[in-house]
């Protein structure tokens, strides 16, 4: 079931209806989606791309959790592991400061803050 939502969110056919199913797997298919990210991230030469890798995952959990509120806690374990990851990988970008925050209605928002050069 949330492989045909994944499937169908990357693709960019989602419809409302398709988030009212049973999400009691989201927490397993997160962890299976950011396990092989997690080693294309530890390959990656380029903090950016890898940056960018992490929010795709992020992406789809939020629009996830915006639509079904319920389903946050079963996400805590994730958002720590993202949390850490994307620390590590913002301190090799060069951000001075580096915040993630799950709210709602709207899911989980990352931001970076850099210092501009002189």
């Amino acid at each position: 079931m949330i492989q045909d939502v994944y499937n169908k969110w990357n693709n960019g056919t989602l419809q409302g209806d398709d988030l009212t199913g049973d999400f009691a797997d989201l927490p397993d298919f997160l962890e299976e989606l950011y396990s092989d990210l997690k080693i294309k991230l530890e390959k990656d030469i380029d903090p950016f791309s890898a940056y960018l890798k992490t929010l795709k995952i992020n992406n789809f959990a939020s629009l996830i959790l915006s639509k079904r509120p319920d389903l946050i806690l079963l996400l805590s374990d994730w958002i720590k592991r993202l949390k850490s990851d994307l620390e590590e990988i913002s301190k090799k970008i060069g951000a001075v400061y580096f915040d993630i925050s799950v709210g709602i209605p709207f899911g989980i928002s990352v931001s970076l803050t850099f210092q501009p050069k002189p």
